[in-house]
């Protein structure tokens, strides 16, 4: 096992892990070892797929992770419906075995009274990158967005157009409840990444979004499970 200043913390975030397949959600079993590298065997390849929490986050962290190659498709500023054209390039031409989708963030910011890409278009969005991973034969884990801090995140955005929905928790607890929706309609694992950062608020920056160097490695710690038995499902359809 790898030893460090993250390795008491990083399993003890992959111990709180859930992954949701059909309408359950059960445990899985903390890897023993989350930052052993090399289990040999054939090549494996899991393409991240988000917006800047994947491409600045923990896509280029998650191979310490785990046993297979590991090609970090986010790209910061992108909604779900930007991401649209660039998918098939991005991850379907990279013949995935396991596909990890973050998306959310951008998608829910209310710069204007409406959102960038509203629940009802999310939810398709994300139903359509399932669909067409299924259809390849490749696995999903889907993630939820993670939480943002109140007080830095509205010195960027209107506090007025989230205060009259509800306001920003319950607008984050909507896109949450979207994605963990599609998960289940569609049998695939869910990592609840707003649930599980929550009790770990050492992984986020001072803007009230982004990780730190360390939250990088307690996103991956935390998504490694459920990408670890996405692979040995493929393997052994």
């Amino acid at each position: 096992m790898r030893q460090g200043r993250f390795g008491t913390r990083l399993l003890a975030i992959a111990g709180l892990l859930w992954i949701g397949t059909c309408s359950l959600a059960p445990a899985v079993e903390p890897a023993t070892q989350p930052a052993t590298r090399a289990a040999k065997g054939p090549a494996r390849t899991v393409v991240c797929f988000g917006d800047s929490l994947t491409k600045i986050g923990f896509g280029d962290v998650l191979g310490d992770f785990v046993p297979a190659t590991v090609v970090n498709a986010g790209q910061s500023g992108q909604t779900t419906e930007a991401a649209l054209p660039r998918f098939e390039k991005d991850v379907l031409a990279r013949s995935p075995d396991v596909v990890v989708i973050l998306f959310g963030t951008n998608d829910m910011v209310r710069d204007k009274p409406t959102p960038k890409v509203d629940l009802k278009s999310y939810a398709a969005n994300l139903t359509s990158f399932v669909d067409r991973i299924q259809a390849r034969h490749a696995r999903v884990v889907m993630c939820t967005v993670p939480p943002i801090k109140a007080e830095p995140y509205f010195t960027r955005h209107p506090k007025a157009n989230y205060d009259a929905v509800g306001g920003l928790e319950k607008v984050i607890a909507d896109y949450r409840d979207a994605a963990m929706h599609v998960a289940e309609l569609k049998q695939v694992a869910v990592v609840d990444l707003n649930h599980l950062l929550a009790t770990h608020p050492e992984w986020q920056a001072a803007d009230g979004v982004h990780p730190t160097p360390e939250g990088r490695r307690i996103m991956a710690a935390a998504i490694a499970p459920a990408v670890i038995e996405a692979l040995n499902s493929s393997a052994n359809p």
